[in-house]
């Protein structure tokens, strides 16, 4: 079954253009890197500097091999200091898309 990744934060205030720039840059690796990645999505809100990544993997084991790789590690200090709050991490079934 196709998992989705939402993995959502918080910027830090007047950290938002760099928290996203980092967050694109990661997705743009992962989505070339990880053949079980089908799409990413990076959005945001500048107003209220919420960042949220959703990731759709062909299968759960593929989305939580993520989570054990160096590279997620990195990203994950890269935007310590530029997030007010820990990351959101959710998995979920896709229902449905069109």
């Amino acid at each position: 079954m196709s998992t989705v990744i939402e993995f959502t934060m918080h910027a830090a205030p007047g950290k938002y253009e760099e928290l996203m720039g980092v967050y694109t840059e990661f997705a743009d690796y992962m989505k070339s890197s990880h053949e079980g990645l089908k799409q990413v999505l990076v959005v945001g809100d500048p107003a209220s500097g919420l960042v949220r990544g959703i990731g759709l993997f062909e299968t759960a084991d593929q989305a939580e091999a993520v989570n054990s790789e160096e590279v997620f590690a990195d990203f994950n200090a890269k935007v310590e200091q530029l997030v007010s709050a820990p990351p959101e991490r959710q998995e979920l079934h896709l229902v449905h898309t069109c």
